[in-house]
Order: C-alpha cells, then structure tokens, then sequence
C-alpha cells in the first residue's frame, strides 16, 4: 500500500461504512425470511423495481402477480392485500437496501480512483468486490426464482449460497479496512505456535457453522427439535440417516442438519476458546490479547444466544439477531488474525 502519515479517513468510512451496509443486508435478509417475505416480488427490476406501487390499482396488479405463484395458492390463500403489503415492504426494503449498498461502494470508488487515493492494492481488492457484488444480487434473484415453481420455497443451497457471498464481500472489505487503518504494519507471514494454527481452524469452524446455519434456515430445520440437548428424547434424532446415500442426510435431511449445525456450534466455540486461552496465556501483544478477549465474549454470546433462539422455537427477533450476531463473531476472529499478523504486536503493543 502507499505509505502514507495517516489513513484516508473518507476510505476508512467507505470500507468500514459498506461492511455495516452489507451486515445490515444481512439481518434484514434473516428478517425476510423468518417473515416468509422473501416470494412477496416475483420480478426482477433492477432500475424500475425501486419504486414500489404508489396507487391502489398498482397495489391490485401486483398482488395479482404474486397470486399466479405457488406460495399463494398452497400457502397464502386468503391473504389480504394488506397482509400482502406487509410482506411485500419487507423484501422491498431487503431489496432497496442492496440497491443503496450498491451506490454507497461504487460512487466513492469512481471518486477515489479519478483522485488517485487507492494504492493498486486497493484497486484490485475494489474490482474482485465489485464482481462478486454483482455475482450477490444476481445469485439473490436466482434463489427467489427457485421458489416460484412448484414448491413454495427456496432452495437451501441457493439461499446459503446468497448468504456465504455476502460473507466474503464483509470479509474481504473488513480487512482491507483494517489493512487501511494501519497502513505502515507489514503483515508477517509464517507465524508458528498452536495458538495461531487454532485461531485459523477455528476461522474455518466458524465459515463452517456459517453454512450449516443457512442450509438450516433453508430447510427450516430450526423449528423441527426446539429441545436442547436432545432431540427428540435423544442426542442424535432416530431420522438422520433417513436418506441414502448416508452422506445426502447432512445436507438434505433437515433433522441431521439442525444436529450438524447445533454440533459445529459447540465443536467451534470449543475450538475459539483453546484458540483464545492460548493467545491470552502467551507472549503476545496487548493489541492480540484484547481481540483474543473480545472473540472469547462474542461466540459464547452466539451460542448461548443460538440455543435461547432454539428453544423459543426461532421468533423472528432472535433468529435475525442471531444471524447478525454470527457476522460479528466473524469480524472478530478476522481482527485476531489480522493483529497476530502485525508487527508492532510482539511483545509491545
């Protein structure tokens, strides 16, 4: 990166501005789904679709629209147009919101390049956004077009896909803001101890549980055992290997998947917290002991929130807090991993 005194503070709020955009996306697109707004829009207007039915007769034909599909037909019968504006506003609101992200990241973007303020590092990192920003709200549609046919619901692979996608974009822009807030930190590679190689497995456990979590708000698996720890009288449900072959049960049989998901979630806290104690317990920094600290608060926090969100059989206030708080959890293993990869961190920060 260019050496600069002291970072761009209008770069830091961009960076920094679009990961809480996109976590909003996020919760709000849990929100969406616990709601069952998500089928509410069956046309994709990327330009003319931001702006929503302003008269009643607009209202009527839209709501005509959604009662060709086989949400309404099998599942919403009877809806009123009011009960279909409530669901309509909400993936609307899902849907504007990924418009407003889209003209929050890429207006700077043009502005910092015409300016000269983005090092080549930074180039680089904001086209691979863009691409896979453009990858998300294609993959978006595509997931709510798997739910106007013949089953009223989406595709749990489709929707996991749109929610890992938008984990990356967080992801990527998160460390790269944190890269651009401190610009004169060289990054030191080959760092070797146990607790590093565990802070980066339990990175992956995390990505991991991430994805259970989708293809379990995919299948609606949450509200199939709200018991914890067994399931059903068990701690393994009698229907996991229902399927066959064996291997489909952990992607398809929404009973396996709720015990995968519940199981990662333990296994990977368990992971963070030997991760963690480790940093703590050692030579480290300061700067490394307080992320390590932060992580240890924010994924007992998850779990224990996860579990409370289970047993209240998933409302839709805790089910999108917990996927929002699933989004911090990641932001703060990235900042461990990004200050156990500082310099100024060995002994004195």
């Amino acid at each position: 990166m260019n050496k600069i005194a002291h970072p761009n503070r209008a770069i830091t709020l961009w960076l920094f501005g679009t990961c809480l955009l996109i976590w909003l996306m996020i919760m709000l697109g849990g929100a969406t789904r616990l709601t069952h707004s998500g089928l509410s829009i069956v046309e994709w207007k990327p330009i003319v679709g931001i702006i929503p039915p302003l008269t009643q007769e607009a209202w009527l034909q839209e709501f005509a629209k959604y009662q060709q599909f086989p949400e309404y037909q099998l599942v919403n019968q009877g809806m009123t147009l009011s009960e279909f504006k409530f669901i309509f506003f909400m993936e609307y609101a899902h849907r504007l919101l990924g418009r407003l992200m889209g003209l929050f990241f890429f207006l700077p973007l043009i502005w910092f390049w015409v300016k000269g303020q983005l090092s080549l590092g930074m180039k680089k990192m904001s086209l691979i956004v863009a691409l896979i920003g453009m990858a998300q709200g294609f993959m978006g549609w595509y997931m709510v077009k798997s739910g106007l046919v013949k089953d009223p619901s989406v595709s749990h692979y489709r929707l996991t896909a749109h929610l890992m996608l938008a984990l990356v974009l967080f992801a990527t822009l998160f460390f790269a803001g944190l890269r651009h807030v401190y610009p004169h930190e060289k990054q030191i590679r080959g760092i070797r101890s146990t607790p590093v190689m565990l802070t980066h497995f339990s990175a992956l456990a995390i990505m991991i549980t991430i994805t259970y979590g989708g293809f379990v708000a995919g299948l609606k698996a949450g509200k199939m055992y709200n018991t914890y720890p067994l399931m059903g009288g068990d701690f393994i449900p009698y229907e996991w290997n229902h399927l066959t072959p064996v291997w489909l049960n952990f992607f398809e049989n929404a009973a396996t998947v709720q015990w995968t998901h519940r199981t990662l979630a333990i296994l990977t806290m368990t992971l963070v917290l030997l991760a963690m104690t480790g940093l703590v317990r050692s030579d480290f920094g300061k700067s490394v002991k307080d992320a390590a600290k932060l992580m240890i608060v924010g994924v007992v926090f998850q779990v224990i929130l996860g579990i409370v969100t289970l047993l209240h059989e998933v409302p839709v206030s805790l089910g999108t807090l917990h996927q929002g708080v699933a989004v911090i959890v990641l932001a703060l293993i990235l900042n461990v991993i990004f200050n156990i990869h500082r310099r100024p961190y060995n002994h004195q920060s």
